[in-house]
Formats: C-alpha cells, sequence, structure tokens
C-alpha cells in the first residue's frame, strides 16, 4: 500500500471508542499496514470450463509501527504493556488529513506481538512494534 505525502496519523487506545489527541502515538517514523484475506477454494470440479473460483473469507493482518522510543508517551506505554498483559488495543491510523472528504483510514483492533527497543551509542533510543488484527478494519 502506497502511503499518501502528507502526514499520517496512529492512535493506540485501550478500549474501542473515537480517538483523541492524546492518544496520538509519538515519534513514529514508519508505519506498515498490511490487511490481507483469506481466499477459499470452491472451485466446481464438474465444471468444465477450467475456470478457478475463490471465495473471500476471513480478514486478517498487521501492523508495524517504528520511530522513536517516547517513555512518557501514554500510547507507547500502552502498546508495552499490552505486549505483557496481552490486552487488546485499537489502533487507528489516518492517512487522509483532517477535513478531507470521505473516509480518513482504519480503525482495528490488535494484540501486540512485540515491542523491541534499540539504542545507539549516541543515545538515540528507538522502538519497533508488531500488532495483528483480530477483528476486521473498520473505515473511519
Amino acid at each position: 500500500m502506497t502511503l499518501p505525502s502528507h502526514p499520517l496519523v496512529v492512535y493506540a487506545k485501550s478500549a474501542n471508542t473515537a480517538p483523541s489527541g492524546s492518544d496520538e502515538v509519538d515519534g513514529i517514523n514508519s508505519v506498515t499496514y498490511s490487511p490481507s484475506v483469506d481466499l477459499l477454494d470452491v472451485t466446481d470440479f464438474k465444471d468444465t470450463t477450467g475456470t478457478k473460483l475463490k471465495l473471500a473469507a476471513l480478514q486478517d493482518g498487521s501492523i508495524s509501527l517504528a520511530g522513536d522510543l517516547e517513555m512518557a508517551d501514554a500510547p507507547q506505554q500502552l502498546l508495552r504493556s499490552s505486549l505483557v498483559s496481552g490486552a487488546s488495543v485499537w489502533i487507528t491510523i489516518h492517512f487522509a488529513p483532517s477535513g478531507s472528504a470521505g473516509s480518513k483510514g482504519f480503525q482495528v483492533e490488535c494484540k501486540v506481538e512485540s515491542f523491541e527497543i534499540s539504542g545507539s551509542i549516541d543515545g538515540k533510543n528507538e522502538f519497533s512494534c508488531s500488532l495483528q488484527f483480530t477483528a476486521a478494519p473498520v473505515a473511519v
């Protein structure tokens, strides 16, 4: 998925409610949003045309976040603590700027799969976080 040239915003919440400014994950430099769907082969082998038929079934996917580590940022704290507790996190990604017509992005319930912290000699600390969908994304 190609991301637009304007800044995108990612929000993390512990509940399925509309995000507010305090839910924005600070420090993000990179986002990957990867929805997918299972395709079921439903080909009727009595059909002599050789046409293969598939049905879309369950949806899932993943989200990867990376950027500057900000230990005091509440949404980053939520992501770290949800890894340990196994609690769901609702991620909202706004690809379009506010005020644009139509859908701005997606919200989806996720589980935190990993949260990695790295540091360098020059003192810059970074994080990367991998999440897996536990529900189908909803346009917001």
